[in-house]
């Protein structure tokens, strides 16, 4: 079977080639052969409605099928060796990874040379690797594991029954349950399982180099004969084996096929798919949590009372208090277009009304919605002006600089310059 990968970006839009036979394509726009498109049309068919929704729009017009994406970037394999490589069309995947709250991703690598053109797969495969090796590093794990055993010597706990149907002629022999300390235990066989499958598909030297060295190290223990009664087993390590957890959550998701994103569909066999809109939220929420910032407070409601009891909690992204001022932030992964001015600049008109409420309810003199920076939107739009006492700035975040020098450009920008980076 021929593996075909497509390196697309989120919201691309997919054709058939066929179709457009003398076309030449459009920025963001794919021209695939007609047995590729079918296979993500299948995949858009065959999937559960909300995901296919959350993914995907599919759209026939005058016979001609397009298939458009959503805001997930990740990776995404088909049956019949089709993968889709979907990167964020600002900003590198695994850096802003690095920010989400689940501790596998903090170590991510992303510096080495050559990093930005490796595929997530492999940038995954790196960190199981590393996170293998950290395990493996201090010492094989064993633990005790009861076994059925028959000897004349009485170490452990006898089986009534079983011993009971002793043949006449081995009255010696005794029917035991006895605790072994081995390596043979489930975290080993997962590790190794995962070693051997990761071998076989990463296409880098160096991590195919890694595995054999890995795998020297588990060399007596076996494979999994039954991996996902091994899998749930994991799920309940007792804290003497809390240094494989990290390493047993990749392991996890790359046996599995399945990420810490989006995972569905009977046609996928590989889903590590993450939601841009909330990528881009927990990165920049994790450069403000730094200078005191609160997440997703929820102290107000939009309605104060009704039948006696407050209605509707508000949950900004970010608020800001310091020295009786109240900073509200509030992010959304859309690019804007700083030059529109007649069409807002493509922000949304309920943002600003979201923003509003924000304001009112939580006494806040300065607002901001921030938004990725790109080619055309690099500088804050002119502040607008609700009324005399409340401000909004519309303003960039850079995804390809450090993210302690964002927080202090916007913090400048809004006149934050009190709440210490």
């Amino acid at each position: 079977m021929k593996k075909r990968v497509y390196v697309l970006t989120e919201r691309a839009t997919l054709r058939r080639a066929t179709d457009y036979p003398d076309q030449v394509p459009a920025p963001d726009e794919w021209l695939l052969p007609d047995d590729d498109f079918d296979i993500i049309k299948q995949f858009a068919a065959d999937a559960p409605d909300n995901t296919a929704d959350a993914l995907l729009t599919y759209s026939l017009s005058r016979g001609r099928d397009t298939i458009r994406l959503r805001t997930y970037a990740g990776l995404l394999d088909l049956r019949g060796g089709l993968s889709l490589d979907i990167r964020p069309r600002v900003g590198y995947l695994p850096n802003l990874l690095r920010h989400l709250p689940d501790a596998a991703f903090h170590r991510l690598h992303t510096g080495q040379t050559g990093a930005m053109n490796l595929p997530l797969w492999e940038v995954f495969i790196d960190a199981f690797l590393r996170e293998t090796a950290h395990a493996l590093g201090q010492g094989l794990a064993r633990n005790y594991v009861a076994e059925t055993v028959e000897t004349a010597t009485l170490r452990g706990k006898i089986r009534m029954t079983q011993q009971a149907r002793q043949p006449y002629f081995q009255p010696d022999r005794l029917a035991l349950i006895q605790d072994e300390h081995t390596a043979n235990i489930a975290v080993n066989r997962v590790l190794k399982t995962a070693l051997l499958r990761v071998m076989g598909r990463s296409d880098v030297v160096a991590s195919q180099t890694r595995c054999r060295q890995l795998l020297a190290f588990l060399a007596d223990i076996p494979t999994s004969t039954n991996l996902p009664a091994d899998l749930r087993a994991i799920a309940s390590t007792n804290r003497l084996l809390r240094r494989y957890d990290l390493a047993l959550r990749w392991a996890t998701w790359l046996l599995r096929g399945q990420g810490a994103g989006l995972c569905v569909g009977p046609t996928v066999t590989n889903c590590l798919l993450f939601s841009m809109e909330r990528v881009f939220e927990q990165y920049v929420a994790a450069g403000f949590r730094r200078v005191g910032a609160e997440v997703q407070e929820s102290s107000a409601h939009l309605i104060d009372e009704h039948a006696g009891q407050p209605k509707f909690k508000l949950r900004p992204d970010l608020i800001l208090r310091q020295n009786g001022q109240t900073i509200v932030l509030d992010t959304k992964w859309k690019l804007l277009d700083a030059t529109d001015q007649n069409g807002h600049y493509g922000i949304d008109q309920a943002d600003l009304y979201q923003l509003y409420a924000y304001g009112k309810k939580y006494d806040a003199t300065q607002l901001v919605l921030i938004y990725p920076a790109h080619a055309g939107f690099t500088k804050p739009l002119r502040v607008f002006g609700y009324d005399d006492d409340m401000r909004l700035h519309v303003v960039p975040f850079n995804l390809d600089k450090p993210l302690a020098d964002e927080v202090a450009t916007v913090l400048d920008e809004v006149g934050g310059g009190a709440f210490k980076v």
